[in-house]
């Protein structure tokens, strides 16, 4: 996190500390805490203390502080995201059963992805994101699903500054050029694939659209390499992706899409 600036409001600083917190950090010492907010460790402890006895920060026995269940409670009044994920919940036990594999469905924020919910599959694959947890975009398929739904702009910015995530101890990072195209076959097909060359895992995301067409979220599955094959996974997925958006725009109750078992 880019240090702290002199003037910053108090409520800047309470943000920079609930930020420290991510699915590697859930509980931190005064000292980490105060590193990852890039605030001094006197205004890092008086901050974590008061938002204990707010119940925004909760600290074990050992001093370490982690995210507070008022928080959790505060967060989940979340209108938006919370009813998005209850109304798509259905399908996503539906798609399960089906399929058997990993499962999650995506929003954006920014220049990121926030996994609004999961379901996990019988493969044992190394998969590393959690429900709130927050995943790139160039390099998952829900995420260029998303990038290719976003303003232009934003894909240009990222590239134009070298900013896009990748797991280059896979495999090297592709080029802006390649980016581009990847990005540019997604819009066209209304569907993404992405097979990381040293990856065990292939992901086939789909987008999820509102009343106005707009894409909100996107679906994805995650398989072993030598798993389902493409051309069975996407039909489930294309119905999956038309299902979700009839949901959506039509406020209608979720039924199962005709591939369903129920």
């Amino acid at each position: 996190m880019k240090a702290g600036v002199a003037g910053e409001s108090v409520l800047q600083r309470v943000s920079r500390i609930l930020r420290a917190f991510d699915s590697d950090h859930c509980h931190l010492a005064l000292g980490p805490l105060a590193r990852r907010a890039a605030l001094p460790t006197s205004t890092a402890s008086r901050l974590a203390l008061e938002m204990v006895e707010l119940g925004l920060l909760e600290r074990n026995e050992n001093g370490e502080f982690s995210v507070g269940l008022q928080l959790w409670e505060i967060a989940a009044l979340a209108d938006s995201p919370i009813t998005l994920r209850s109304a798509l919940s259905p399908l996503l036990d539906d798609l399960l059963a089906v399929t058997r594999q990993h499962l999650q469905l995506v929003i954006r924020d920014g220049e990121e992805g926030v996994v609004l919910d999961r379901r996990d599959g019988h493969a044992d694959l190394p998969l590393h994101y959690h429900v709130g947890g927050r995943i790139p975009l160039a390099p998952t398929a829900t995420g260029q699903i998303l990038l290719a739904a976003a303003p232009p702009d934003l894909l240009e910015d990222m590239l134009h500054r070298n900013d896009y995530g990748w797991p280059t101890f896979e495999c090297d990072r592709p080029t802006a050029k390649i980016i581009r195209a990847q990005i540019a076959a997604v819009r066209g097909a209304d569907l993404a694939v992405l097979r990381r060359p040293t990856s065990p895992v292939v992901s086939v995301g789909v987008p999820v659209r509102d009343a106005n067409r707009r894409v909100v979220a996107a679906i994805g599955i995650l398989m072993a390499r030598d798993g389902m094959p493409i051309s069975q996974v996407e039909p489930l997925m294309r119905a999956a992706a038309l299902t979700a958006t009839r949901i959506l725009g039509a406020g209608e109750s979720p039924r199962p899409p005709a591939w369903s078992r129920r």
